[in-house]
């Protein structure tokens, strides 16, 4: 499976793609296209864009840290693409747990955040 994400599926097993095609009822024509989101201009721009810093060493760093509820990296998705967008990707429970991960957020863009948060907050409560 990380010969597929890396790009490189043509190295992948036919017994596991034929498996992938039969769970996911997707076409081994299909599996065996580049998934989008990983040719090479666009995960260099995700790079550039979440973790410049490199507080997280590569993209897959970052999505397992994600997945984990990392604070540092719930911060970074957010502070990249807001608020409305982390919910999409993560699920509703960012909001609750904002004050928790706010302090990792560059200052301006935390300002800018806390005060979409507290409406929403408001708004939900009512």
């Amino acid at each position: 499976m990380s010969l597929w994400f890396r790009g490189d599926a043509a190295n992948l097993q036919g017994r596991h793609v034929l498996r992938l095609s039969e769970v996911f009822g997707v076409p081994v024509e299909e599996l065996a296209r580049p998934l989008p989101c990983f040719d090479a201009e666009t995960h260099g721009q995700t790079r550039a864009t979440l973790i410049w810093d490199r507080v997280f060493p590569d993209l897959d760093d970052l999505a397992l840290a994600l997945k984990a509820r990392d604070p540092r990296a719930v911060a970074r998705l957010v502070q990249v693409y807001g608020l409305y967008a982390a919910e999409a990707t993560l699920g509703s429970w960012v909001w609750g747990e904002f004050p928790t991960f706010k302090r990792h957020i560059h200052p301006v863009r935390r300002r800018d955040l806390e005060v979409l948060w507290d409406w929403h907050e408001h708004r939900t409560a009512a």
